[in-house]
């Protein structure tokens, strides 16, 4: 029974369209308690192939919030791209399906402030949730947790010609009108090869440029003015020592200092900083309680 927890399971609707209702889990069960729930909520994003439960720190820092009686709640969203979804997703997809739970969470459940904690491929959903601002709910601050290059880290799997056959296949099939076609499998690092993947978030993905590019170590200063410098809420940048997913030569504590110089003041938080001893998804137990105790830190420092 040691690795049982439990969860809330929120129904919502991600628009007036949809056919059916999606899912949100929250850690713990309602309190009997007269005392009111937590009014804030973290909502957890994961990365590809990642889905509900799937990133075990999570239920650390729920259990650290709860443990030290934070104002706090801790959620993850089911996504339509979750799992072997991520093949067929986008970016823009999964800010409207976050936006809708962000209401939900405001007009149904009343909290008052919400944060996205996005992890891998989910640091790039709150770096796009930040860039369409005016057309989303608006959240109250941002932690990116393992955020990588998915360019760079593809450069760990292919010699430099397959990945330029690669990408310019996916082009040419975008430029053919066939974008939401799958790719060859062949033509994929073997990572990828089992799981469809269509031409526009394979190219999105591996293209310099790409909708997912965002944490690429060679972004040139227009986009990191662009992307940094358009954050309006705070940010906790917080990415693992031991990436295995960064290349070796990467000084990844010089590439957050230089994010959070592009930063308006008092956006990037001082509690940023690399989680020592920890691989891509913090599987060491220490590591996962210093990122518990970062994360409440920012939490508290938001109210």
């Amino acid at each position: 029974m040691a690795n049982t927890f439990p969860v809330t399971v929120h129904l919502y609707r991600t628009g007036p369209r949809a056919s059916r209702d999606s899912c949100a889990y929250e850690y713990g069960i309602p309190s009997s308690s007269p005392s009111p729930p937590p009014s804030n909520a973290l909502i957890f994003i994961g990365g590809l192939g990642d889905g509900p439960h799937g990133v075990p720190y999570v239920r650390s820092i729920a259990k650290k919030l709860e443990a030290s009686k934070a104002n706090w709640s801790v959620f993850e969203v089911r996504l339509s791209s979750a799992y072997s979804g991520f093949g067929f997703g986008s970016l823009m997809r999964d800010v409207e399906e976050i936006s809708y739970f962000v209401a939900y969470l405001r007009n149904q459940l009343d909290k008052t402030k919400a944060v996205l904690l996005g992890h891998s491929t989910g640091c790039q959903d709150c770096l796009e949730y930040s860039k369409h601002w005016a057309n989303v709910d608006h959240v109250d601050g941002f932690i990116l947790q393992g955020p990588v290059s998915d360019r760079e880290s593809t450069a760990l799997l292919m010699d430099k010609a397959e990945m330029d056959e690669s990408v310019a296949h996916a082009a040419k099939m975008i430029a053919e009108g066939r974008e939401d076609e799958f790719m060859p499998p062949d033509l994929l690092p073997v990572e990828y090869s089992t799981n469809p993947i269509t031409a526009y978030r394979w190219h999105s993905l591996a293209a310099v440029g790409g909708d997912d590019d965002y944490f690429s170590s060679d972004l040139p200063d227009d986009r990191l003015t662009a992307t940094w410098g358009g954050l309006e809420k705070p940010v906790l940048i917080v990415p693992s020592a031991d990436d295995e997913h960064v290349p070796e030569d990467l000084d990844v504590a010089k590439l957050v200092e230089k994010w959070k110089s592009f930063c308006k003041p008092g956006i990037a938080s001082e509690l940023s900083g690399l989680i020592p001893g920890a691989n891509h998804r913090v599987d060491d137990d220490d590591a996962r309680e210093w990122l518990a105790d970062r994360v409440a830190g920012f939490l508290a420092s938001l109210e």
